[in-house]
C-alpha cells in the first residue's frame, strides 16, 4: 500500500486528512522500523514545531485504530513502537531489557483464530500478539547465532 491508497482508505473511513495526521503517516510509511511516539514527535518537530506530543499521540492512536497502523510493546506505553503495516500482518518478539522488536515470520495465531472464530460465529478484525522475553545481546546464556 502507497501512500495516495492510505490516505484514501483514511477518507473512506471518514477521518479527516489534517497536514500534522498526513505527517505522522508519512514519517510512519518512510520508517524502516517501528518508532516510538516520541521519535516521531521528534521528526514531526523539524517540519512543524508547533505540534504537541499530544496532537502526535491521537493521531498514533487513531491510525492504530484504523488498522493501518500497528503498535507493539503493548504493556508500556512509554515504549510502545508503532508501524505502518497498510494490508500486511506483523508480529514480534520484545525484549524487556533493551525494548528491541524482532520480527516474527509468521501469525502462529491466525488459522486457529480464524477456525475457532468461525465455529462460534464471530468475525475476527484484527488481533494483537507479541511475545516477551530476552534477545542474546541481553541474555548471555542464548548464543547470538542461536
Amino acid at each position: 500500500m502507497n501512500f495516495d491508497q492510505a490516505i484514501q482508505a483514511l477518507k473512506a473511513s471518514g477521518q479527516k486528512l489534517t497536514p500534522q495526521r498526513m505527517e505522522v503517516l508519512r514519517i510512519l510509511m518512510d520508517a524502516k522500523k517501528p518508532l516510538s511516539a516520541q521519535e516521531v514527535f521528534a521528526t514531526i518537530r523539524q517540519a512543524q514545531p508547533s505540534i504537541s506530543i499530544d496532537t502526535v499521540y491521537r493521531n498514533l492512536t487513531m491510525l492504530t485504530d484504523s488498522g493501518l497502523v500497528h503498535q507493539t510493546n503493548l504493556q508500556n506505553r512509554d515504549v510502545s513502537k508503532f508501524e505502518f503495516q497498510g494490508d500486511e500482518h506483523r508480529h514480534y518478539a520484545i525484549c524487556l531489557n533493551c525494548q528491541r522488536n524482532i520480527l516474527l515470520d509468521l501469525c502462529p495465531l491466525e488459522a486457529t483464530l480464524n477456525s475457532q472464530a468461525l465455529k462460534q460465529k464471530f468475525s475476527v478484525v484484527k488481533h494483537a500478539f507479541e511475545i516477551y522475553g530476552y534477545c542474546a545481546d541481553c541474555r548471555p546464556d542464548v548464543p547470538a547465532n542461536a
